[in-house]
């Protein structure tokens, strides 16, 4: 009997023995379990810190305006703000200096201008005219037209404080065609016309050249005409030739040309033949050498036919 309780006493120490092992263990697998994870994250953060650091992408950001100026990529100076005129100033009539020359304005902004144009000759018996619109740029407007007469001008306008320049050129193909360069001016020039510009009777003829007027007093602006070359006879228009060169002061060694132009008021010889001859091409303007040129055709055309 006594056996049999120290049996049991020591299967309840075993039991208890056993518990406090299996408690032990429990506490110690959890202990261990701890301490893992407890290893894991210090691992992880260690990992984490050992990573190479990225830079962050650079987002474009845009500078604030600088009061510096900051040279451009190219050396041609970009304009900031558009050159202007005022349009109001230059409606309605403008006039050449020489009174040849009207153009009306009818429509004119910062962006266009339309106007018409019309040139005369100093008799006023001829003239030419159009119509023209054209884009303005800044303070200028180029153009390009055709006339009544056929003639293809072009040119350009300028708008300067006020102050209208017109420019017009073109390839003539008649005896009146756009031709100006100056300042236009408000005041229109009153020309009063020439009787003698175009002398076609003969008899016409023969009295200008006994009254002392010029045979041809436009041969230095425009072109003169076959018609009112032939009007003329071979013995005058050897005159008529001469005419132009006396005009710029050339001496004549041929005793009646020389008396015939020491005659006449306007004339100043001053320049000797050899001199004035080896300089002419730069004394003479185009419509000066294109009239020496037909009238000396005419003149020996009249010689030959004994006129």
């Amino acid at each position: 009997m006594r056996r049999k309780n120290r049996l049991k006493v020591l299967l309840v120490i075993l039991v208890s023995i056993f518990i406090m092992f299996s408690a032990a263990a429990l506490l110690l697998a959890g202990f261990q379990k701890s301490e893992r994870e407890a290893q894991k994250k210090k691992e992880a953060m260690a990992a984490l810190e050992s990573l190479p650091t990225v830079a962050p992408t650079e987002v474009p950001v845009t500078p604030s305006p600088s009061p510096t100026p900051r040279p451009t990529a190219t050396p041609t100076p970009i304009p900031k703000e558009k050159v202007s005129f005022n349009p109001d100033d230059f409606w309605d009539y403008w006039y050449s200096t020489d009174g040849l020359v009207t153009i009306n304005i009818y429509n004119i902004s910062q962006d266009s201008v339309s106007f018409s144009f019309s040139q005369t000759d100093a008799g006023q018996t001829q003239s030419v005219s159009a119509d023209v619109t054209a884009e303005v740029a800044g303070t200028a407007a180029a153009f390009s037209f055709t006339d009544t007469a056929g003639n293809a001008a072009s040119g350009n306008l300028t708008f300067d404080n006020g102050q209208l320049y017109l420019r017009a050129t073109t390839e003539p193909v008649s005896s009146v065609y756009p031709n100006v360069s100056c300042i236009m001016s408000r005041t229109q020039v009153q020309l009063q016309p020439d009787p003698t510009v175009t002398p076609t009777p003969a008899e016409q003829a023969q009295n200008t050249a006994e009254t002392g007027e010029y045979f041809f007093p436009e041969s230095s602006n425009r072109y003169l005409t076959d018609e009112e070359i032939s009007a003329y006879s071979s013995d005058q228009l050897e005159l008529a030739k001469n005419e132009i060169y006396a005009r710029h002061g050339r001496q004549f060694v041929t005793d009646y040309i020389a008396d015939y132009f020491n005659s006449k008021s306007w004339y100043q010889g001053t320049i000797d033949p050899d001199t004035f001859d080896a300089e002419q091409n730069s004394i003479f303007n185009e419509y000066e050498l294109a009239n020496i040129s037909k009238i000396a055709e005419w003149e020996e055309q009249k010689a030959s036919q004994g006129n």
